[in-house]
């Protein structure tokens, strides 16, 4: 089979290819308009394609360096249909591992697996293969509330001080100001452009999002989305509540409990009473006590495995 290479390019719709390549294949979605400013970051080098003679997606590969840590760097499965020649789908991955091992600086080359993916076993052995070791594992805690007890909690405290008020489409700057001061949410997104278009046209087209104040102060945001299970944002078989985002100002942890209250308010509104809201939070471990404590508690989700190669 006659194939091309390719490598990225912002000007050629290859964020397309990859987003149907990757959910083709592993089931998971994808977003184009996310993969497009993540790839622009990383470089024209760092992520590879295979296509047909007629332009057909077959496979991709993609790399990063760490920014902010120069010493690591990380490698994705190369991801193929069936019709993909294997020495094709093996020639974009070798291309950039070998690149990332000859970088002076680097340690480590890390991969991540999601563990819903279609084929996560499979990306395992590819990479056991190829000399990389699990290092841990990310797990989330999950906890369903009760849309019509949040709606009507009371508040004590400093939390009870804050007021409220929906977010609209003039709120834009505010919501990017409070996301980028948030230390666990300014890196959701490469730029202030990835923000700004998360919230132009997804947040507040979608509707449900919140603004929490001290005085005039912005202080904590975010927006409820209702969701069938994915197997990437929510596990399970039930619809859920989501709070798709959520931007804390560093000082105002106790803004949380309010933020949660306020965003109940309009998912009782819009009929969603019966449909709880799910929050939790997530961290890494190491160790295989993780693993058997996590098969034992229904509220604790093992969703991603990552791996590590040490360079020499």
């Amino acid at each position: 089979m006659d194939v091309v290479y390719k490598k990225w390019n912002p000007d050629e719709g290859l964020e397309e290819v990859q987003a149907k390549i990757y959910t083709g294949v592993s089931g998971l979605p994808a977003r184009p308009e996310e993969i497009k400013p993540r790839n622009i970051r990383r470089g024209e080098d760092s992520t590879h394609y295979v296509l047909s003679k007629e332009g057909e997606p077959l496979a991709y590969v993609t790399s990063w360096i760490n920014d902010e840590n120069p010493t690591e760097g990380g490698i994705g499965y190369p991801w193929s249909f069936p019709e993909c020649p294997l020495e094709a789908k093996e020639k974009i991955f070798s291309e950039l591992f070998t690149h990332l091992k000859k970088e002076k600086k680097l340690k480590d080359i890390r991969t991540g697996i999601v563990l819903s993916s279609k084929i996560a076993k499979d990306q395992i052995k590819f990479f056991e293969e190829k000399g990389f070791k699990e290092h841990e594992r990310a797990y989330r805690f999950t906890k369903d509330l009760d849309v019509d007890k949040m709606a009507t909690k009371k508040l004590e405290g400093k939390a009870a001080e804050l007021k409220s008020r929906p977010a609209t489409n003039d709120d834009v700057d505010i919501l990017i100001e409070v996301a980028l001061s948030d230390p666990q949410l300014n890196r959701a997104f490469p730029d202030e452009d990835g923000f700004r278009n998360y919230f132009e046209n997804r947040v507040l087209k979608d509707g449900n999002a919140v603004l929490i104040l001290d005085g005039d102060k912005v202080v904590a945001a975010s927006a409820a989305l209702k969701l069938k299970p994915d197997g990437v944002f929510l596990f399970g078989d039930e619809e859920r509540v989501l709070m798709r985002f959520t931007a804390i100002r560093p000082g105002y942890d106790y803004a949380w409990k309010k933020l949660v209250v306020e965003i109940a308010k309009p998912v009782k509104n819009a009929g969603w009473k019966d449909i709880p809201i799910r929050v939790g939070f997530g961290f890494n471990v190491e160790g295989a006590v993780a693993r058997g404590v996590a098969g034992l508690i229904p509220d604790l989700e093992e969703y991603e495995l990552f791996m590590t190669y040490k360079v020499e």
